[in-house]
């Protein structure tokens, strides 16, 4: 049951904005993957990785100050060591990249296909790696229930809620709206980061500010120009669904 409440937690490490944004873009249709940071040298990088934990980073090769390669080689001798995806132009370096145990090797320009591909390989590999013990239960309460609960800071105070209650997530005037069955909360979160807290079976980002729960869903409405709107129960406004997630939503249910 574990593996129903991984989320990949993905940093991105590439000197051009834009390829950033490319590969954040691609990304970000994977409902399980969460971007912790982004960076634009290996160095920068190297210094926030402690504290961002992340299970994957995607870094370029042929960046200024410490290029991918030389990253990748301290990042070894660090005690938190993610997953490493080199996403390059060069694919002259690849023999190289694989002696440092990376798990792939992507080729720019990115293709949805093949960035698919590497998620799908890196999920296994995250999934295989979680303990199999006899304390695996027990080992696993600490994400369980941060999945189930959620303290919402505003204003100096914390508000802790059931995640199950929220409805719906959206950003409004600068700062999210969090609606649950009975309230409505307000936080300076970034959505990012909330959604990182949520279960990503239960929450379905619809839009690029929007999230929502997938089992408060009862209508969905087709709207203008490939997009949908979804009638949420016990909420008055209506979720629109951007293009780039109408086919996420088609498939989960069944459309």
């Amino acid at each position: 049951m574990a593996e129903q409440y991984l989320t990949i937690r993905v940093m991105i490490i590439d000197d051009e904005a834009p390829a950033r944004s490319e590969l954040k873009y691609l990304l970000e249709q994977f409902p399980e993957v969460i971007i912790v940071g982004e960076f634009s040298s290996g160095e920068a990088a190297l210094t926030a990785i402690p504290a961002l934990n992340p299970h994957l980073a995607f870094m370029d090769i042929e960046m200024a100050g410490l290029n991918g390669l030389q990253t990748a080689e301290k990042l070894n001798l660090t005690n938190v060591v993610p997953l490493v995806v080199f996403a390059t132009a060069h694919e002259e370096f690849a023999v190289k990249a694989f002696e440092l145990n990376v798990v792939d090797y992507l080729l720019k320009p990115f293709s949805e296909k093949r960035v698919a591909k590497c998620i799908d390989k890196v999920r296994t590999l995250l999934y295989e790696s979680m303990p199999v013990s006899s304390n695996k239960q027990n080992n696993d309460l600490p994400a369980l229930y941060s999945l189930q609960k959620l303290a919402i800071e505003h204003n100096g105070k914390a508000s802790v809620i059931d995640t199950k209650d929220i409805i719906a997530v959206y950003c409004t005037e600068g700062q999210l709206s969090i609606h649950t069955v009975s309230k409505c909360y307000y936080s300076n979160m970034p959505l990012q980061d909330l959604q990182s807290r949520l279960d990503a079976r239960l929450f379905f980002r619809t839009h690029r500010a929007y999230l929502v729960n997938i089992e408060k869903i009862r209508e969905i409405i087709p709207w203008f120009n490939g997009t949908y709107n979804l009638i949420v129960e016990g909420l008055a406004e209506e979720i629109p669904v951007s293009r780039q997630q109408v086919s996420k939503l088609k498939k989960m249910f069944g459309l």
